[in-house]
């Protein structure tokens, strides 16, 4: 029988990856619920800091851009950040964002534009709290499937 090879197009892809370090490498940050990860900690599984360090630094830095204007950044706003921060704008519009974006940590909405209502929409960016609650529901789920087996 002939050997297949998988179609480039059907292989997993980092932009719809999440990484989880192995339970046996020790790399785990403490899971007890009393303890509080960082925004580093959540990103650097959407971003591994070894795989993608560059990736990983420019969305702590968005992210902690965005979380300090929770009612949203937009086009001006994002532009001004990227000057200041030196950010290269084609890793941030074809990179980070859409993973972002996907993952449900962000939240992309196109605004009609308020001064100038001829030219259309504009984008901004808020933070989502989908990341979470797809999650939590992957979690409880898989909770109940353990403790159903379990039980039996």
């Amino acid at each position: 029988m002939e050997k297949k090879t998988p179609i480039k197009s059907d292989t997993l892809k980092s932009k719809e990856s999440l990484y989880f370090p192995s339970v046996r490498e020790g790399k785990w940050k403490n899971i007890d619920p009393d303890i509080r990860w960082s925004l580093e900690d959540v990103l650097n599984h959407v971003f591994p800091r070894g795989y993608q360090e560059r990736s990983y630094e420019y969305s702590v830095e968005l992210m902690r851009f965005i979380l300090d204007n929770p009612k949203g950044v937009d086009k001006r706003m994002l532009s001004e950040f990227l000057k200041t921060r030196k950010i290269p704008p084609s890793t941030l519009y074809n990179v980070i964002i859409p993973k972002l974006v996907r993952f449900g940590l962000l939240e992309r909405r196109r605004e009609p534009s308020q001064s100038r209502p001829s030219k259309g929409w504009y984008m901004v960016l808020k933070p989502s709290i989908s990341f979470s609650t797809h999650l939590g529901k992957l979690a409880s789920e898989w909770r109940s499937i353990y403790k159903t087996a379990v039980s039996e």
